[in-house]
């Protein structure tokens, strides 16, 4: 019988990029994280956790991200610069993967009316 103990937590996922999602008739804009596993992983990974904030503004958490995800869809604002922070979760917390991300800015839709009249 062979027991392993880990009490170091996980190094932070590798490989984190994203992709900008341009708004549709049934959604904003948004942007999908993509990340790899971490090189180290100290343990069984349960989940991932996602902190993401702008213009200083409190951080969102989206925990219990499955395991085998290696990627999460989040909805935010066009011209807004964020910061998104990705760990792994073993026993305990691991170390965050980080990227800033500055989003397109969409131009505004305007509606012309055109009035007719009669010559």
């Amino acid at each position: 019988l062979t027991i392993f103990l880990y009490s170091a937590s996980a190094d932070a996922p590798t490989s984190l990029s994203y992709t900008d999602l341009s708004p549709s008739k049934s959604h904003g804009p948004r942007i999908t994280l993509t990340w790899s596993e971490p090189s180290e992983r100290n343990g069984v990974i349960k989940s991932y956790t996602l902190f993401y904030s702008h213009d200083g503004v409190s951080p969102r958490e989206i925990s219990g991200i499955g395991k085998a995800a290696l990627s999460h869809t989040v909805d935010v604002l066009g011209g807004v610069t964020y910061q998104f922070n990705v760990r792994a979760v073993t026993i305990k917390p691991g170390k965050n993967a980080t990227k800033t991300v500055t989003t397109k800015e969409y131009g505004k839709l305007y509606l012309h009316i055109f009035e007719r009249t009669s010559l």
